[in-house]
Parts: structure tokens; C-alpha cells; sequence
């Protein structure tokens, strides 16, 4: 069977204009120059990634994949999982929990839960997001999956889900234990599925402080009550070693800062300060293309139609340095072996956005419509035409 011809593969962005080869892609957006902003100067820091949750894109990585202890960010997958348990109608908002002996006396940051004194899973989303309590994440574990050990479970199938390949969780809580290890990218990576995916983590991660059964605690997270900040966890990994995650939110851009092995809580905030003020300053978003939208034609002669039109899965947009003349090179790289039928929907390849050579993301492309084998006729006419 002869090969499909690729009409619509490339599009160009150059400074001073757009080059698109593919006549359905409308130009992507330029950029004026100038120099870049520099990247902030982190000290005494074992690890910290800057990502912009709205591209995917990491815009900073320092020792980003040395695997450390994640300590109270650990809490960040409970709360995903938490919130996947809610959605699935298993553990509703309002529920009464149960409060065991083992979440009563849980060490460290608390929330001050007791048994037969009322709770509900509303009430331990806040203590574990504001508070920080382990008594709160003892007691979502053992609702959720029955027990800590088969919530732990599920955390790890989640982190392997979302690709998380050098994290790996043996408690709900953060507490010290052996094995229990994530990296900078990992952590600003699991936020980024868990703001994308339950959103409402935002409006609680953000809070100040928070009441239970008339003590209020104040949140750990040092930029708490700042404008823009939202979220999102905090943990102390040991002595002189604090671990930090902020989200921010400005003109529906969020950012994820994320600063581990900081020699204090104060010291973590002001770097992870220092890399929000770059992302705001020194970098922008580029929505390139909306959800959709058509990015490829695939022609064969053997198929009916004849053109199968690609489109993205989701809204592509770019983070970019600002004021930089630079060039964005995206591509469509089809799926080998396409052959119809090929049903509405299913995959046809990908839309590869490149930065300099570098591959900024990956997007999934899928057919806008489906496409049969032409008949016999048409086949059999085309096999004729190969031949003069």
C-alpha cells in the first residue's frame, strides 16, 4: 500500500513574521526583542523547579531529579487522592469520618482530631492542607481505602500514572520513613495534575489559618495570605531542611515553585519568592492553538476521503522569555503505519513545539473525522494511474 502523503506539517515562527507551510494553521504570535530576564540565584537549596502549570513547561530546574525526602509535600498526593475518591462518589464532602486510635496519636503537625468527636472530610481537606495534619492524613487514608497500607497503594498507582519516576511514597503523611523519596520535578509535576484535575485544592491550600473544634492553626506556608498565592504545601524533611511547594495565580497564569532542602521556612519562601518574580517578569504565555483546532492533513489516495484532517487534543500554549526575538518551530509527526479505517477521534500523531532545537512539549493529534478504505473502483483506478 503506498505510504500517506503528509500535506500540513510545519509551522514557523520567526522574528518578524510567521512561515506557516501548512495554509489551515493561522500564524502564530511574535515576539519583540531585547534581552532576557536572568534567573534567580538560589543558595543553600538542595533542589527547586519553577513550572508554569498553564504550558507544562519548566522554566527553572536546579538539581531538579535528585531524588530527597519530600516530607509534608507527600501530603499533596493524599490530597489527590482524597479528591479523586470525592469524585467518584465514594467519600462525599460531608461524610462523618471515623476517627481511629492510629490517627488520634499521630506525631508531628496536628489537627487535633479525637475519636467521637465530629469530622467530616471537608473538615480534614482543610487540616491537611492548612494545618498540615498527620492526624488528618491518617484518617483520609483509612476512609478512603480501608486502610494506610492500601491508601499508600493507590498513591503509588497515581504517581506511576502520572509519570512520576523517582518518587515512590510509603506513608500518607510525610513522616520519616525508608523509601520514601520524590525530586523537585516530580513535586511541581504532581501539582500540576493535582490544580489541573481538582482545581478546588486552590481555595483551600491558600487559606491563612483555619478553626477546628475552637483551635485555630495558621498555615506553615510562609507566602500564605500574599497576593496571588494559592497553595500549596510545606514540610520540614529535617533539622535545617525545610521543603516548600507555592502555586500562584495572576491573569489566569499559574505558576508552581517548588524548594526543597531549604536551611529555613523563611529562607525556602523568599527563593520560592524569588522564582515566582522571574516566572511573572521574565517569562509569557503564547496560546498558539485552541482545542481542536486543525493542525495536520494526512492525504492517501486509498481512503475516503482522501484528506484526514488532525486536530489537538487540548489548547496549546507556550511559555516564552519575554522580550527575546527567538523562533518556535512546531511540527507534525504522524503515527507510523496509519491505515484506514481510522475511526473520529483516535490518535494520528503528534504536534511537536520546538524552542532552538529543544522539544517544548508533545501534543497528542487525533482525526477530526473518520476515514474508510475507498471502494474497489477508486482503488483499483489509482493502481491503474501507478502504472502510466
Amino acid at each position: 500500500m503506498k505510504s500517506p502523503n503528509i500535506l500540513a506539517l510545519v509551522a514557523l515562527l520567526v522574528w518578524g513574521g510567521a512561515n506557516a507551510a501548512t495554509p489551515n494553521l493561522p500564524p502564530l504570535p511574535t515576539l519583540p526583542p531585547p534581552p532576557p530576564m536572568p534567573a534567580p540565584q538560589l543558595t543553600g537549596i538542595q533542589g527547586a523547579v519553577l513550572l508554569d502549570v498553564n504550558s507544562g513547561q519548566v522554566l527553572v530546574a536546579e538539581n531538579a531529579e535528585k531524588p530527597l525526602n519530600p516530607s509534608g509535600l507527600v501530603k499533596l498526593m493524599t490530597a489527590y487522592v482524597m479528591y479523586q475518591a470525592e469524585k467518584q462518589g465514594l467519600v462525599p464532602p460531608q461524610r462523618r469520618v471515623h476517627v481511629s486510635n492510629e490517627a488520634w496519636h499521630a506525631q508531628g503537625s496536628r489537627m487535633f482530631i479525637q475519636p467521637h468527636l465530629p469530622v467530616t472530610m471537608s473538615q480534614l481537606e482543610h487540616g491537611l492542607l492548612i494545618d498540615g495534619g498527620n492526624d488528618a492524613a491518617v484518617a483520609i487514608a483509612q476512609t478512603v481505602a480501608g486502610s494506610v497500607g492500601g491508601f499508600v497503594d493507590l498513591m503509588n498507582h497515581d504517581a506511576a500514572a502520572m509519570g512520576l519516576q523517582h518518587t515512590h511514597f510509603t506513608n500518607p503523611d510525610g513522616l520519616p520513613q525508608p523509601g520514601q523519596t520524590s525530586t523537585a520535578l516530580d513535586v511541581a509535576r504532581l501539582s500540576k495534575h493535582l490544580i489541573q484535575a481538582y482545581p478546588q485544592v486552590l481555595q483551600v491550600a491558600g487559606k491563612v489559618s483555619y478553626t477546628y473544634n475552637h483551635i485555630t492553626q495558621y498555615n506553615y506556608n510562609p507566602l500564605a495570605g500574599q497576593e496571588n498565592i494559592n497553595g500549596l504545601g510545606v514540610g520540614l524533611a529535617a533539622k535545617n531542611s525545610w521543603d516548600l511547594d507555592v502555586s500562584a495565580t495572576r491573569g489566569g497564569r499559574t505558576l508552581v515553585a517548588v524548594v526543597l532542602g531549604a536551611p529555613s521556612r523563611s529562607a525556602a519562601g523568599s527563593d520560592a519568592s524569588a522564582l515566582l518574580d522571574y516566572g511573572w517578569n521574565g517569562w509569557q504565555n503564547l496560546p498558539l492553538y485552541k482545542a481542536g483546532q486543525v493542525v495536520a492533513q494526512v492525504r492517501h489516495v486509498d481512503w475516503s476521503p482522501e484528506v484526514m484532517e488532525g486536530v489537538t487534543t487540548r489548547a496549546v500554549v507556550v511559555s516564552e522569555p519575554k522580550q527575546q526575538g527567538v523562533g518556535l518551530h512546531t511540527r507534525f509527526i504522524p503515527a507510523a503505519g496509519l491505515k484506514a479505517p481510522i475511526r473520529a477521534g483516535a490518535p494520528i500523531g503528534t504536534l511537536s513545539v520546538r524552542w532552538h532545537g529543544h522539544v517544548l512539549q508533545s501534543v497528542p493529534v487525533v482525526a477530526r473525522s473518520a476515514v474508510q478504505p475507498a471502494g474497489w473502483f477508486t482503488r483499483l483506478l489509482h493502481e491503474g494511474e501507478s502504472w502510466l
